[in-house]
């Protein structure tokens, strides 16, 4: 867990734009779902594994199970009168499905936000559009599905200045050590698999001659 000195709570919530947010079923399975055809679960959640420990090498720890992980990382924010320690959760779940597979994510934050006498404990998803779009982008990338890595400044510059600082925080947010670091190794693609033939036709066996 790595402790953060701002200035100030406003570095923490710069900015008036209000950011796109993951606020229904529609959007859900728009933002948080992506299908991968042709590809297998182990290459997907190595390749999205990689996009979290390149954002945060030293504090994302993973649970992994049969079809998914959880990655959770610890931060902690100071300001001149306020403060904060939280926990990211990334829970990241595959399934096979008749177009692929798909893989399904969901990040969330829980914490305690303390200032003068008081504290306050926070729980709340972490659903910003931007965030997700982000994440997706990178694992593409490490696939091999993409050429292009898109980087912290380029994700902010996409989104103009008055975009809020929340935006793409848990990747590129003040607490995200690797926000800067070079892209992690992308994976050749897979190949497809080789088509099958029409299988020879086999001649009958002779018959036995009758004696």
């Amino acid at each position: 867990m790595r402790w953060v000195l701002v200035m100030a709570l406003a570095v923490l919530a710069a900015g008036c734009q209000q950011t796109a947010r993951i606020d229904d079923r529609q959007s859900f399975f728009k933002e948080a779902t992506r299908t991968y055809p042709g590809e297998n679960r182990e290459r997907v959640l190595q390749a999205a594994e990689r996009v979290l420990r390149q954002s945060d090498p030293a504090d994302f720890e993973f649970d992994h199970s049969l079809y998914g992980f959880v990655a959770s990382r610890r931060y902690m924010v100071y300001a001149v009168l306020a403060a904060a320690n939280g926990k990211e959760r990334w829970d990241l779940q595959t399934e096979e499905g008749p177009e692929g597979l798909r893989a399904v994510l969901n990040v969330s934050e829980s914490g305690v936000s303390h200032g003068g006498y008081s504290s306050i404990p926070f729980e709340a998803r972490m659903a910003s559009v931007p965030l997700y779009r982000l994440f997706w982008a990178r694992v593409e990338y490490v696939l091999g599905k993409r050429k292009d890595w898109v980087s912290c400044e380029s994700a902010r510059a996409a989104l103009g200045e008055n975009a809020s600082a929340e935006a793409l925080s848990g990747l590129c947010g003040i607490t995200s050590d690797g926000r800067n670091a070079p892209p992690p190794e992308a994976m050749a693609p897979l190949a497809p698999p080789p088509r099958r033939g029409t299988p020879p036709r086999r001649s009958p066996a002779p018959m036995a001659a009758r004696s």
